[in-house]
Parts: structure tokens; C-alpha cells; sequence
């Protein structure tokens, strides 16, 4: 049966890739979605289904997967894209922001990350994250406030999402707790005293980032991300971090319930005594 899953999955998988390959980014960000809508809901659906993880490695490691897995997830991310800001420029027009935002399909699992990225982070009232890669629909940082009070600053390297993100912040009334920058990691300045810095899921080059904050960071300071762990999620998941520097030593690992998907996983700037040369 767990076969016959796979088999079932795989040519799913390769189908609605056949559908959809052929777009670009630009389409799928400018046109009317009536003619691939049902394509990307499908491939939601399909990452919903139980296979054994070694079943997700063997499609991994597969060099014939390899190119169509990588194209489909970027694909699967601009079209997630496309949801932001669309829904981000809907809640910036209406004339009850708020009642519209939990409208949004997934506030309920931003809320369930919210609890554990607080309780992981062990963070406090009035403590400040920055969300890097926070994009047009900065949902983590929102629900961390409206949940916890925890005051963010989101960094977004397109000037054109970061200027939705803007509006969108000052729509909901937020402007004065959750500050947006137009820039990249290089914008995270040491003078921004924060608790946590959160690398969000489409920020990249990842190793670049970590290397940057790795070295910038002070001590003590804590990290998350996000990753996909369990079943064809993994897929749809390609740019995981390789190798985490060794100034970073991880303490925690959140799994998800649902309906969040995600693992939390915290990291800490802990740099010994032996590191500092003492």
C-alpha cells in the first residue's frame, strides 16, 4: 500500500509538473490564475499525503527527479507569492483591515507558529525580532504582536513588496510596533538591539546569510527558521540550509502540529571561551 503511494505520487507529481513548466514568474505573478489555479491546489494536496521518509529520499537522490523537483517548488513559491499580494493590496483597500487579514487561509497557522517561535524563543512583552525575507504579507511578525506584543522589524530585499508590506502595516495600525526596511541581511545593522532574528522560508542565499550573522550577531542573540521534515513536503522545500556555522548551536527543535507543517528549529550565538581566544 505504502508503494503503491509512491507510485501514485510520483506520477502525480511529474503530471502537474507537465502543466505547469511552461510558466514563468512574470505569468504567474501578473495573469489571471483561472488556467493554473487547480494545478498548484493539486500539488498542495499531493504534499499532504503520508509516504515514508525513506520514499521522500529515494525521490530526492533520484537525478532524473532532481531538475523537475527544484523548477516545481520555485514554481510553487511564486505562486505563493502571487497569494501575498494579492491579499496583502485586498486588506490595504478594505475598510475593516482586520476582519479581512483573519480571513486570510492561513492565519490560523501563522498563529501556531507564533506560539511556538515565542515559547521557543523564550521571548517576552515588548522583546523586538527581526524577520528577515518578511515579504508583502509579513503574517509571522503580524500575528507576534497581535499574540504576544512582540515589537518586529521586517527586512525585504524587493522594494516594490517591502512598499505593499509598508502600507499594509500602517493599514492594520501597527506602524508604531512593526517597522518594515527595504534592503537585505546587510541592512540588519548592530546598532538594532533584538532577541531573535528569524530567516524566513524564501530568504536567500541562505549560507550567505548565516555566514553574515555568524559574525554580526551578538552573543546570545537567538535564530530560527523553518523547515519541511516529514513526507513530500521535503519536495517543495530546496533551499534547507547545508551547513549552520559554528557559532550558532542549536537548542531547540519545535515540531509542528496542526495545522502547521513546519519544524521550528532555534538556534543560539553561543561563541566559548576557546572561540574568543581566551
Amino acid at each position: 500500500m505504502k508503494k503503491s503511494r509512491l507510485y501514485y505520487a510520483k506520477d502525480e507529481f511529474l503530471n502537474i509538473y507537465s502543466l505547469i513548466c511552461n510558466l514563468t514568474h512574470e505569468e504567474i505573478l501578473h495573469k489571471p490564475d483561472d488556467d493554473f489555479r487547480l494545478h498548484f491546489e493539486r500539488l498542495n494536496r499531493l504534499a499532504a499525503i503520508d509516504v515514508d521518509d525513506q520514499d521522500v529520499e529515494e525521490m530526492l537522490c533520484d537525478k532524473k527527479l532532481q531538475p523537475v523537483i527544484k523548477h516545481i517548488s520555485c514554481l510553487k513559491k511564486t505562486y505563493g507569492l502571487k497569494m501575498e499580494i494579492e491579499f496583502a493590496r485586498l486588506i490595504i483597500d478594505a475598510p475593516d483591515p482586520w476582519r479581512l487579514l483573519k480571513r486570510f487561509k492561513f492565519y490560523p497557522n501563522y498563529l501556531e507558529l507564533a506560539r511556538m517561535e515565542y515559547k521557543g524563543g523564550e521571548l517576552k512583552p515588548n522583546n523586538r525580532v527581526v524577520f528577515i525575507g518578511s515579504g508583502p504579507l509579513p503574517m509571522s511578525l503580524i500575528s507576534l504582536y497581535k499574540q504576544y506584543r512582540i515589537k518586529g522589524i521586517g527586512i525585504e530585499q524587493v522594494p516594490e513588496y517591502a512598499n505593499i508590506s509598508q502600507k499594509l502595516i500602517k493599514a492594520l495600525e501597527l506602524a508604531d510596533f512593526i517597522r518594515i526596511i527595504s534592503g537585505n541581511h546587510l541592512s540588519l545593522t548592530a546598532h538594532e538591539k533584538v532577541q531573535m532574528v528569524m530567516v524566513g522560508a524564501d530568504a536567500c542565499p541562505k549560507n550567505e546569510i548565516f555566514t553574515y550573522l555568524a559574525k554580526t550577531l551578538d552573543n546570545g542573540t537567538k535564530l530560527s527558521y523553518r523547515i519541511y521534515e516529514k513526507g513530500l513536503r521535503r519536495l517543495l522545500d530546496d533551499k534547507q540550509i547545508l551547513n549552520i556555522p559554528h557559532e550558532f548551536k542549536e537548542y531547540a527543535r519545535i515540531r509542528p502540529k496542526p495545522p502547521v507543517n513546519n519544524t521550528s528549529i532555534l538556534l543560539v550565538k553561543d561563541i566559548s571561551r576557546q572561540d574568543r581566544g581566551d
